[in-house]
């Protein structure tokens, strides 16, 4: 495998989840020109044969999304139960990249084995097809998950459909649970970004957001929370993740009515944060974008 020009695909052991969407796609079309089939078609693999790359392979976005998360790894390795004789879960799917099985749809269920102490026999469903089609599949199985996708998670598939296939406007809004219209104007951006001299690898590492900024000579604002922030938020985050699992997602009226009663000018004081400023920013471009072309 040639790494010539990229020092971190320099290592035969190159930690492959580690690499952005572009360096992932690179380092995925090298080792499949090498090793492009497996000998078979496993029906169990160990914890460790399951290779993840969820730059590619996981269209939610998990970040600032703890509490949802970890309660559903938690159900999940209740259901398991103990390794010694445990209960395996619905398959997962994987597929070959060359270096390896990658999960396309089942991150949590590995998540769960693990952390129920199960480390081999686990079953998997294999998909055979491109990096393109598994990339698409990735996206049709996850958008059918028990876990939802937020609206932001589907543009966000969507617009890295658009950017990296040449999928129709029908497919990828149908995989992706978002209008034709929404699709359409996705290809205008990528028009005008490619015209702007940007690769696809380039379009692919955007979100949907900063597309749309970039492709108008703008750019998104960073929003610099300090070091000093960060830790103390991932520590409030962890708590209320632990004290309250996913029920802040299961019932936001509920939690957003607590947070009020908690201290009325709690909610006020949140919306005035750079933090929350932020994700409302994005999330009031995502819902115009949908409005706007819903009907096209």
């Amino acid at each position: 495998m040639s790494t010539e020009g990229n020092p971190k695909l320099a290592s035969a052991t190159f930690d492959i989840d580690d690499l952005d969407a572009g360096e992932a796609l690179e380092a995925l079309e090298k080792a499949l020109v090498i090793n492009p089939t497996s000998s078979q078609d496993p029906e169990v693999l160990s914890l460790k044969e399951l290779q993840t790359i969820e730059s590619i392979f996981q269209p939610r976005n998990l970040d600032y999304r703890d509490g949802e998360h970890e309660a559903h790894i938690d159900t999940l390795a209740k259901a398991i139960g103990k390794p010694e004789k445990p209960r395996h879960l619905e398959p997962i799917t994987v597929w070959w990249g060359g270096a390896g099985w990658f999960i396309l749809d089942g991150h949590h269920r590995r998540l769960a084995y693990k952390r129920a102490g199960v480390v081999g026999n686990i079953p998997v469903r294999v998909f055979r097809g491109s990096i393109e089609e598994a990339f698409s599949k990735s996206v049709s199985l996850n958008s059918k998950n028990k876990m939802p996708m937020s609206l932001q998670d589907k543009m966000n598939a969507a617009w890295r459909l658009t950017a990296r296939t040449d999928y129709s406007k029908s497919h990828i809004a149908l995989e992706c649970a978002v209008a034709d219209g929404s699709v359409a104007n996705m290809r205008r951006v990528k028009r005008a970004l490619l015209g702007k001299g940007m690769t696809s690898d380039r379009l692919l590492e955007m979100n949907w957001t900063e597309a749309q900024l970039v492709s108008k000579g703008e750019e998104k604002p960073e929003v610099d929370h300090g070091a000093e922030a960060a830790r103390r938020a991932r520590g409030y985050a962890q708590s209320i993740a632990r004290a309250l699992k996913d029920r802040p997602h299961k019932d936001p009226e509920g939690f957003a009515l607590a947070l009020l009663m908690l201290d009325e000018r709690l909610p006020a004081r949140l919306l005035e944060t750079a933090a929350w400023a932020d994700v409302l920013a994005d999330f009031r471009k995502i819902l115009e974008t949908e409005e706007c072309f819903d009907d096209y």
